[in-house]
């Protein structure tokens, strides 16, 4: 499913885009969730708490500290995956737009067809993506690619999630991860995923290990954990068999 943004400043423009994402989950019968804010400042009160958001249709002249491309850019800062595509009524924001890496500039008064193209490009952009799963943090909820996590490590109740650019405090137990992430992935009971337990406190990406060891295993980013002797024919059957795959690059 697509969560969607609007952010504009003016009422008109909200409901005209609404109107016409609304259209196009109608005629091409996708699922999505669609909300409108009135600023930056409302969309990044929200996002802070819940970034589940996928795609944001968003207005340059606005005004604020979190308005435009200065919104766009604090998103860039934290490394989140969204979608923006600019709206405006201004063809001089073009630099702009290529700085955050906006996947379009859209002119206003706004047309129908451009928009539905747009939206056809971010939900073919959402199909080929790998599955993500939502992680509770401090600040909120996090949303994560499940192919970026490295590994997973039991703290107390809750569990540190070292991904490829960011460690993460999830606050829920390594158990409760592992389902988590199964089910993100489509992975049904009895079923052999990328995650498996090398000790009673860590879970590992199969995918992110570069080397076995009979007490230690290294992953991708140079950190060592260990594996347990009951735990080690499991986990070297499954890297092995990893390299075995004749899709494997």
């Amino acid at each position: 499913m697509l969560n969607i943004a609007v952010v504009d400043d003016e009422q008109v423009h909200r409901d005209i885009l609404m109107k016409y994402i609304e259209e196009w989950k109608a005629r091409e019968g996708v699922e999505a969730q669609v909300e409108d804010f009135p600023s930056g400042e409302a969309f990044y009160f929200s996002w802070c708490g819940d970034q589940r958001w996928d795609v944001l249709f968003l207005d340059i002249c606005m005004e604020g500290e979190t308005a435009g491309v200065m919104l766009a850019k604090k998103l860039r800062e934290k490394k989140r995956a969204i979608v923006i595509i600019f709206t405006t009524g201004i063809p001089d924001y073009m630099q702009e737009g290529f700085e955050v890496e906006a996947l379009h500039y859209l002119l206003k008064p706004l047309d129908k067809r451009k928009v539905w193209e747009c939206l056809d490009k971010c939900f073919r952009r959402t199909e080929t993506e790998r599955r993500t799963v939502l992680l509770p943090i401090e600040e909120g909820t996090v949303k994560v690619d499940g192919d970026k996590i490295l590994y997973a490590e039991a703290v107390g109740h809750y569990c540190t999630v070292t991904c490829a650019e960011e460690v993460l405090e999830v606050r829920m137990g390594i158990r409760e991860l592992e389902r988590k992430l199964r089910e993100s992935m489509g992975i049904g009971e009895g079923q052999e995923g990328n995650f498996v337990f090398t000790h009673r406190s860590y879970l590992v990406n199969v995918q992110k290990i570069a080397r076995m060891g009979r007490q230690d295993i290294l992953m991708d980013n140079g950190v060592s954990v260990p594996v347990s002797r009951r735990s080690y024919n499991q986990v070297n059957d499954r890297f092995i068999a990893l390299f075995l795959r004749p899709e494997r690059a």
